[in-house]
């Protein structure tokens, strides 16, 4: 219901392969051959506990976002599937700053995390963390961009601290960034190099 509701209002880009009700969008992420590493490192993850289920993110970033079936909640389901301009904008619509920037490794775990979430439906804008024995309901996960204080909006200010990693002049994914690329610049000049017949110490 909620899949077919998308494609008609929201005009989504989906490839038929992909089943959005099980989608983990880790597993769909483009590796870098010669690295073996994601092409991209910062990654963008939707605490669905804290979601209220507004539709603005899905609304926006069509190709990335849409609005899980189960719970009425919204999910990434490619990661980056628009450009970084438009997940920004749709990053910073929403109302309850749900919507996280964060690196691969802990895209991977969340993902693998919220399998067995339980998300109480009827409690979208109160506490979802009761405590109701046997049936409890998932409180939200621990996210990297919920270790520090966000601004409204964040990142679009783009601070240096920013808990969302990755953003504005973030001096940890900038360096990250750089040993990835220099790493992967020294593999493929040492396979031209060993293709040439020439030896290399690198």
């Amino acid at each position: 219901m909620f899949e077919a509701f998308q494609e008609e209002e929201f005009g989504m880009y989906v490839d038929e392969d992909v089943d959005l009700e099980t989608v983990e969008s880790h597993t769909r992420v483009e590796i870098d051959e010669e690295t073996g590493e994601p092409i991209r490192q910062q990654m963008v993850y939707v605490d669905e506990v804290s979601c209220i289920g507004c539709y603005q993110c899905a609304m926006i970033a069509q190709s990335t976002f849409f609005m899980e079936e189960e719970h009425g909640r919204a999910r990434v389901f490619e990661q980056w599937g628009d450009d970084d301009e438009t997940v920004a904008t749709a990053i910073e619509s929403c109302p309850v700053d749900c919507i996280h920037y964060i690196p691969y490794d802990e895209l991977v775990k969340l993902e693998v995390e919220r399998r067995g979430v339980m998300i109480n439906n009827a409690a979208r804008l109160v506490s979802q963390s009761d405590t109701c024995g046997p049936s409890c309901y998932s409180g939200p996960q621990e996210i990297s961009g919920d270790f520090g204080s966000r601004c409204n909006n964040c990142p679009s200010k783009g601070c240096k601290d920013c808990p969302m990693f990755g953003i504005g002049k973030n001096p940890a994914f900038e360096k990250r960034e750089r040993e990835r690329l220099e790493k992967a610049g020294k593999k493929r000049l040492k396979k031209q190099m060993q293709e040439a017949g020439q030896s290399v110490d690198l």
